[in-house]
């Protein structure tokens, strides 16, 4: 693994066919975006590559070939080059059924231009990360809720879920028909390369410890605490501080309710006028809270929110650790 890690850092992994351009920074993923760190960092080793127009559009979705393209290179630390005839991902196509990467059987030819769902995602990561001891296999499988083991290519999605390459999402699923796009692509690399960046089930010491917590009226109430990551299957991809000093809160995943949390104190928050407690802007479910009404400086505080999902259940507080404003 050690061995793979070096090569992929000393290699490019280009994610398009299209002629492609370097660079950490593009027009399109600011500062903000949940997968920035992500891409600016496997963009300044020169592992992926944005478009001739300086984007690198993070909300494409992802396409076997493209796919297989990146994880071969990551594999072998080579690029056979892209094929001037048929489909331009032939040439990696046909290496990694060399490779046993997988067969004509899972993924045929005719499949190089479509979406590639997270199944066979799995199936490849699995094959690049070989032999791996998973510790308490049948216990992570069974808290996957939409996988069994009649499932297909249920032993690499669980291998890829365990090692943390492939998250599942907040309701415990794991979602093996769903696609990626490159921004997310982008993070399934980057975990790949940078171990300490992957997100295992249960992962961090204070997992799953009570805690107490204050609201902004003084009540007192106890919840669990969990890790988070941005772009994690919490949902939360953002935080930002916005006008008149709003805490700006943006998730893929809708919830009842959403609160800040600084220093186990939750932060004010209002819903929308017009129903709900969210707004949907840039595609996400957004939710604001008001530290400065509660007499609270966040910048440079560590962040959580408390979350409320669509039927009441508790999330608990989930923190970020990496993540301030």
């Amino acid at each position: 693994m050690n061995k793979m890690i070096a090569l992929i850092i000393s290699c490019m992994i280009v994610i398009t066919g299209a002629d492609a351009v370097y660079g950490a920074e593009y027009a399109d993923v600011a500062t903000s975006n949940w997968a920035h760190e992500a891409v600016n960092a496997m963009s300044n080793q020169s592992i992926i590559v944005g478009y001739p127009d300086g984007s690198f559009r993070p909300d494409s979705t992802v396409t076997y070939g493209e796919f297989i393209k990146m994880a071969l290179i990551a594999a072998t630390g080579e690029d056979v080059g892209n094929s001037p005839t048929d489909h331009w991902a032939l040439n990696y196509y046909n290496k990694a059924l060399e490779l046993g990467h997988f067969t004509e059987y899972d993924i045929d030819r005719s499949y190089l231009g479509s979406k590639i769902p997270r199944a066979h995602m799995a199936l490849i990561i699995s094959s690049i990360l070989g032999d791996v001891k998973i510790d308490g296999y049948d216990e992570i499988q069974e808290g996957i809720t939409d996988i069994t083991y009649q499932t297909k290519y249920e032993y690499d999605i669980t291998k890829a879920y365990a090692t943390g390459i492939l998250t599942g999402y907040t309701d415990k699923t794991f979602q093996p028909d769903k696609t990626l796009s490159r921004a997310e692509a982008a993070t399934v690399i980057y975990r790949l390369v940078d171990e300490s960046k992957r997100v295992l089930p249960g992962d961090g010491k204070e997992e799953g410890r009570t805690v107490t917590a204050t609201t902004s009226r003084g009540t007192v109430f106890e919840t669990t605490l969990k890790t988070g990551q941005l772009g994690d299957s919490y949902g939360i991809v953002r935080f930002e501080i916005v006008q008149y000093g709003y805490v700006r809160i943006c998730s893929t995943v809708r919830y009842d309710a959403v609160d800040l949390v600084i220093d186990n104190k939750l932060v004010t928050g209002f819903g929308n006028p017009s129903g709900g407690n969210y707004w949907i802007e840039d595609g996400y479910y957004v939710y604001y809270s008001e530290p400065e009404k509660d007499g609270i400086d966040v910048k440079g505080k560590k962040l959580a929110i408390y979350g409320t999902m669509l039927k009441g259940e508790d999330t608990g507080i989930i923190e970020y650790p990496d993540v301030t404003l």
